[in-house]
Order: structure tokens, then sequence, then C-alpha cells
């Protein structure tokens, strides 16, 4: 989103964007609806909305419901006009993604690694996406850090290397372009699949935190009020780094021999943290590591452990790609209109 002073320009683009997010979130509205929630006259609602429909962007989707007097028209985003294209990759695996303007994924891929790992089939993807739609955002999800449209990742020596994704991808197709880690992006589509379940959850509230158990190590995405938490570096959620009573960093512990019980108290260890330093309302636990018979222990063990207000709702999640796939599908739809905000000072 770019934030700009206003001038007429800026201000209809600051307009038109608040419409389109509002469209995006509501999925069908009245002008009296878009201009409540934008913020904007009704005036201004309505010629936009005819300019909108002239270009494609929106259209007419029936009848608002009855409320004694004369039903108004409701609007919505055209599905079929833009689209985002995505790609999901975690331990060499990749997904591809069709991303229509709500964020729905409209088709799903598997991509093959080939000689030069996934890049190859991860351009074709693309390209040939951009040859078949009108696509306006490309989102990519990677295992490991991504900061300043750089994908960081570490050597055998343990250094850290970036590589410039983002740039590289906006100069070939000429779009926006967004990176996001997978265990960030499967938070977010966990929290907006729990949001769509329970209707009564309000997304910007979402305080939550996802631990994935991998083979190998644990990682967590964390959301508070709604944004993801990256901290300084973008390293935040990087649990396995944490040493344990015994000194000895969770990952290693973890990756030791150990019976249900063992196993079960280093979960718990883990979600004590995540609770005394986060207080999330829920926290889900996944991943091809985790041993789902803790998951009760490990919820009793935070009821005796932890004061009411700080006792989160502990959730399973049985399917990361899912969530991860529904996560980058949503960051990718986001970037489909150019955001433009007017602040004031």
């Amino acid at each position: 989103m770019e934030n700009s002073h206003a001038s007429p320009g800026l201000l209809k683009q600051a307009n038109s964007s608040a419409l389109h997010r509002v469209l995006r979130e509501k999925g069908a509205a009245t002008r009296a609806q878009l201009a409540a929630a934008a913020g904007v006259s009704v005036t201004t609602v309505r010629a936009l909305l005819e300019e909108m429909l002239r270009d494609g962007e929106v259209e007419c989707t029936g009848l608002s419901a009855s409320s004694g007097g004369r039903r108004a028209a409701q609007y919505s985003l055209r599905r079929e006009k833009y689209y985002g294209a995505a790609v999901c990759i975690t331990d060499g695996q990749a997904h591809g993604l069709l991303v229509d303007v709500h964020g729905e994924i409209v088709r799903a891929v598997p991509l093959k690694a080939g000689a030069d790992g996934l890049r190859t089939s991860v351009l074709a993807f693309l390209d040939g996406l951009f040859a078949q739609r009108d696509i306006r955002s490309i989102g990519l999800g990677l295992p490991g850090v991504v900061r300043d449209g750089c994908f960081w990742h570490a050597d055998k020596e343990g250094g850290l290397h970036s590589v410039a994704v983002e740039p590289a991808l906006s100069r070939r197709y000429g779009v926006p372009v967004v990176l996001e880690n997978d265990v960030n992006a499967a938070a977010i589509g966990f929290a907006r699949c729990y949001e769509t379940e329970f209707p009564g959850e309000d997304p910007a509230e979402t305080n939550m935190a996802y631990l994935h158990f991998d083979r190998g190590c644990v990682s967590a995405g964390f959301v508070a009020g709604g944004r993801v938490i990256r901290g300084c570096g973008h390293f935040a959620g990087e649990l396995g780094l944490v040493p344990t009573a015994d000194g000895r960093l969770l990952d290693e512990c973890l990756n030791d021999p150990q019976d249900g019980r063992e196993y079960t108290a280093r979960v718990l260890e883990a979600a004590v943290w995540v609770c005394g330093i986060l207080n999330p309302r829920y926290i889900a636990l996944g991943g091809p590591a985790l041993r789902r018979e803790c998951i009760g222990p490990v919820n009793d063990g935070l009821s005796a452990l932890l004061p009411g207000p700080m006792c989160p709702e502990l959730l399973y999640t049985a399917d990361i790609w899912g969530d991860y796939q529904i996560g980058m599908a949503w960051l990718t739809a986001e970037k489909i209109f150019h955001m433009v905000q007017i602040i004031k000072k």
C-alpha cells in the first residue's frame, strides 16, 4: 500500500483502492454499504462504480435483501477480469496457483524440480499463466527468511546468503510481487479458514500462533492484531533455536529418540513460551513430525500452568499445504489492485 499526500488524481486512486478493498472483503455490497465502509460519499461511489463497470472490473450481481423499501443493486468484483499467480515452495516441492481477485484458488498444479531445481518449472508455470490470463500480481512463498524483496538461505557452514527474487520477477513480468515465508503464509491461511468457519471473528483482531513441527526443526508463524509478526530481521518464529531447561536447543531435543511423556513435555514447554510472550488466543499445532497424541496432554498442561486469561484454545491443523496455499492466495490477491492510501498530518 502506498501512503501519499492528497491531490485530485491520488484522491481518486485512494477512493478506488478503498472500494476494491471493501468489495474484496465483503464479496458484494450496495452503493450505500460501499460508501459507509470506505468512508467516501455516495456520489463518489456512484461515479467510481460507473467507471469500474465500463472497464469491466465490477458487475451488478443482483439486489439487496428487502427491508421494506426499494431494493438496492449490489456490486461485486468480476472474478474473470484479473488474476494473480502464486507459487508455494517448501522442502523441494512446489505448487503453482491461479488466484482470483477475492483470493480464491481457481487452479492448483504441482511443479516438478529439474536439473536447476525449481527455477525452470516455476518460470514456465508463470509464463504459461501470463500468456493465458490477465495476471496482475505474483506471490511467492519460500521456506526461509524473506526480507526487502530477497530470499535468505543458509549454507553448510551456517552463513547467510540472499537472492534478490522480487526485483528479478518484477523486471520479467512487470507486476507487483509479494514474497512470504512458508510458515507465515500458512498461519495467515489457517487464520482465514478459521474466520470463514466462525464468521463472528474479526480478522483485524486475530491473535494466534501457528507451530509447525517438521523433521529436524520447529518453526512458528505469529499473527497479532491481524498482522504477521516478523521481527526486526524477519527471523521471528525460529522456536527450534531456543534453549531448553537442560541447555540444549529445542530442535536437538525433539530430534532425539524420546517417549511420549518426554515429547509432550517439550511441546508444552514451547507452547508456554509462546503464551508467556504473545498471549495468543489460539495456538495451532501441525506438521509431519507432530505426534498428534500429545495434543490432549499439552492442552491439559497449559490449563494447569497458566491462569485463565493466558490460556489459549489449542487447535490442530492437518494440512499445512492447504493452509499455505490459502495464505499465499490471499496475499497475492491483495496485490492485484494498486493500493493507495491518503494520510493526514
